[in-house]
């Protein structure tokens, strides 16, 4: 046994290196390899070059110019317009090898186009004529002022054009492929060292060399397109042209033969122009392919088939096919990359093939050791019943018992000896919906309708003792040729399962009764916020008109000047008018917020500016009360806060009216900024107030709460400070205060940064917690 495993893997390595030989030298599966490359295509294509622009000869302009072909002056009236811009390269896809004898005009004008648009690229064209292969060229007059290039096309085995010969002629004679002229005419040294893979084509024949494939483009872009008809009209100014190559053809059905292209790149055939465009897109990206060398491909494939070699002595067999799918993913991702990075194509079918085909060879060794693991499958089985939780109980076609599980025999309560023909109805009472029904009876209807027998919720009393609630089954057990050997009988015991169930269902309806009370909750909140809102709109119009008429009396008019009593009362007038308005314009925040209807305009604000703008509204107000405002900014001046400036000038307002309002006489405001965490600015403001105790400060950022403020005589509604906090989440920030009774408070707001911190220089403070 030892010496024919000795030989087993050198058999194997020869058997996998022939297949290799003979798989890659027939080219057998070919047609894998053409399915495997066009569907990695999409994984490939790149959006269309908009260095390229397509003149289409289509419907709407042989509607205009008539049928098909056209005077040779219209073609001559299209270059003469394209001369006027300034385009990289003019491509005419339309042979011109016959002179026009009625219209000798037309053809000499198109000549001096020809010059007047250099350059200009026409088509050569290696077709039969009758049995003999001939090179259909331009009109001499034509070709001397132009440069040419071959529009064969080079179809693959399976009529599907996926490459092109950048060289192709009759015998010795070669011309460059369109899209390689058009391309060589901006860059002429391309030609010294044409890609692609070299041909071997019969001299007597179409000869063609630097085969390459096309990596196409993506299907759901496009290059521009523009109707020749509409060019003409002048409905296209010539400067679309510039720096642009112009492509002219047919696109219209049934001029021209379309080309099949593979169906990962649109699914649709492509006419001649495109083709071409293809071509020169994939010449402008630099992104055209070509086959692996014959000899590599070999290699790479025999290398795979020694690496399955390899799997098969490392991995088990339940682990092997997971393992050999796991290398041909690796395989296939592995030749998209190498085309994505290099630009060669390794077709992987051999490789895949000879890698699935080692499995069996391999396999066979392990076949032995199933067939030993076999005797072992029946006390395997014994096992699994035991672990099983539910009972299981096996029986002759009379109902005698030949086996029980553990749950079984926990169910019954005792182990029946095994030398007793014990009939299960002895041990079982079984009723179904209240009725009686013997077990035996059951399995004989079992085997007889060669069917399982299901029931639920039966009552089963255990030896005349307890009873038990199950789920039971019955099912015949079959031996060979279809016989019924005998009956397995299942007991799945519920009762513990029916009192989680209805404990479940309870914590279902209380689960609901809380949905109903948090809906409700919220269907309250909605409501006060509508309230709230709908009440400051309609309370702003009438209080803007007392404001407004208070203003009026307040102004000097010399003919009825007020006495100073009324100017007073006019005065509390306009002090309670705009304390009401600036309620009910926090009122209508806060509803706003509250029902997600704020407008944050999130953009990048200066924090010099920023803070600039609060300071100067708040300083005359603040040496209005003695107060000294100091602003410290040691950032850089270009630092960016990524917020709402409506918002945020909001916020730093209101940290800065309190400042003022709660402050002592002669105190002091302190504006301090610093880097929080890194990419965040904290603007802290301090006042020397009389400060919060620690107890009420978390009190502070909620609605309507004064903390004993109301009482004295500075106005204020307990709002500014809960939509300020709200404000400030929104923006992706957040709000702080720290407080020293006698001593006074620090209030923070925290802004996102907007541009990036290794440019501030500052020291930066941990963020708060």
């Amino acid at each position: 046994m030892a010496k024919k495993r000795r030989f087993e893997k050198p058999l194997l390595i020869s058997i996998l290196a022939l297949s290799t030989v003979l798989l890659t030298v027939s080219d057998a599966l070919w047609r894998v390899d053409r399915w495997i490359y066009d569907l990695q295509l999409p994984l490939l294509a790149s959006p269309a070059s908009p260095e390229i622009i397509i003149i289409e000869v289509d419907q709407k302009s042989l509607a205009d110019f008539g049928r098909w072909p056209w005077p040779r002056d219209i073609h001559a009236r299209l270059l003469e317009f394209l001369a006027r811009s300034k385009p990289r390269a003019i491509a005419l896809d339309f042979i011109f090898s016959e002179a026009d004898k009625s219209h000798p005009e037309a053809d000499a004008r198109l000549a001096q186009a020809l010059t007047l648009a250099r350059p200009v690229v026409l088509p050569v064209v290696v077709e039969y004529n009758g049995q003999t292969l001939v090179e259909t060229l331009p009109l001499p007059d034509y070709a001397k002022h132009a440069a040419l290039g071959h529009a064969n096309v080079d179809l693959d085995k399976d009529g599907i054009s996926r490459s092109i010969l950048l060289q192709a002629g009759l015998g010795d004679r070669l011309w460059p492929a369109m899209p390689l002229t058009i391309y060589a005419q901006q860059h002429p040294e391309f030609l010294q060292a044409l890609p692609g893979l070299r041909t071997e084509t019969p001299r007597d024949s179409l000869h063609g060399d630097f085969r390459v494939w096309l990596p196409f483009f993506d299907p759901s872009s496009d290059f521009a397109r523009l109707s020749y008809s509409e060019v003409l009209s002048g409905k296209v100014p010539a400067r679309v042209f510039d720096g642009k190559y112009v492509l002219v053809g047919l696109t219209a059905s049934g001029l021209e033969r379309e080309l099949p292209a593979p169906l990962a790149v649109g699914g649709r055939p492509m006419t001649g122009v495109e083709f071409i465009a293809a071509g020169l897109d994939g010449l402008l990206k630099q992104t055209l392919w070509q086959p692996l060398p014959g000899i590599w491909q070999f290699w790479v494939s025999l290398a795979i088939a020694g690496c399955s070699v390899w799997l098969s002595t490392r991995f088990s067999p339940r682990w092997l096919p997971p393992a050999i799918l796991a290398l041909s993913v690796a395989i296939l991702c592995g030749s998209w990359l190498l085309l994505r990075l290099s630009h060669y194509w390794f077709a992987p079918s051999v490789a895949l093939c000879v890698l699935w085909f080692s499995y069996p060879l391999r396999s066979w060794r392990h076949f032995e050791k199933l067939i030993q693991s076999l005797f072992a499958e029946r006390k395997r089985a014994f096992v699994t019943l035991n672990a099983i939780a539910d009972g299981v109980i096996t029986t002759t076609p009379d109902g005698v018992i030949d086996y029980m599980n553990a749950a079984a025999i926990d169910i019954v309560g005792h182990r029946p000896p095994s030398s007793s023909s014990l009939n299960i109805d002895r041990i079982f009472t079984l009723e179904i919906r209240d009725k009686p029904f013997a077990i035996a009876d059951l399995i004989r209807q079992s085997i007889a309708e060669n069917a399982p027998l299901k029931y639920s919720h039966c009552r089963l009393t255990v030896s005349g003792q307890h009873q038990i609630t199950a789920n039971l089954g019955i099912a015949p057990l079959l031996a060979g040729k279809g016989v019924a050997s005998g009956a397995v009988i299942s007991i799945n015991d519920i009762g513990e399962r029916m009192l989680m169930a209805k404990m479940l269902l309870q914590k279902t309806e209380e689960q609901a009764v809380m949905r109903e009370l948090i809906n409700r909750a919220e269907q309250m909140s909605l409501a006060k916020s509508q309230f709230l809102s709908q009440m400051s709109h309609e309370l702003r119009t009438p209080l803007n008109a007392v404001i407004g008429f208070a203003q009026l009396l307040q102004m000097d008019d010399p003919e009825h000047p007020l006495d100073p009593y009324h100017l007073d009362s006019v005065q509390e007038i306009l002090k309670a008018g705009q304390h009401l308005l600036g309620l009910i314009n926090e009122l209508l925040d806060l509803a706003k917020i509250e029902s997600g209807k704020i407008a944050m305009n999130i953009q990048s604000v200066a924090l010099a500016d920023l803070i600039g703008d609060c300071t100067a509204l708040i300083s005359p107000l603040a040496r209005s009360k003695g107060l000294n405002l100091a602003v410290q900014n040691p950032l850089d001046p270009d630092v960016l806060l990524q917020v709402d400036p409506k918002r945020a000038k909001q916020i730093l307002l209101n940290f800065l009216s309190n400042a003022v309002k709660y402050n002592s006489p002669q105190g002091r405001i302190d504006l301090h900024a610093q880097l929080s965490g890194g990419d965040r600015v904290r603007i802290s403001i301090t006042d020397t107030g009389q400060g919060v105790a620690e107890q009420e400060q978390k009190l502070l950022f909620q609605s309507f709460q004064r903390l004993g403020a109301e009482s004295s005589e500075i106005e204020g509604t307990g709002i500014g400070l809960a939509i300020t906090k709200q404000l400030a989440e929104l923006m992706d920030g957040g709000v702080g205060v720290s407080s020293t009774p006698g001593v006074g408070s620090t209030f923070w707001v925290e802004f996102p940064l907007a541009n990036e911190p290794a440019v501030l220089t500052h020291p930066v403070i941990d963020p708060a917690p």
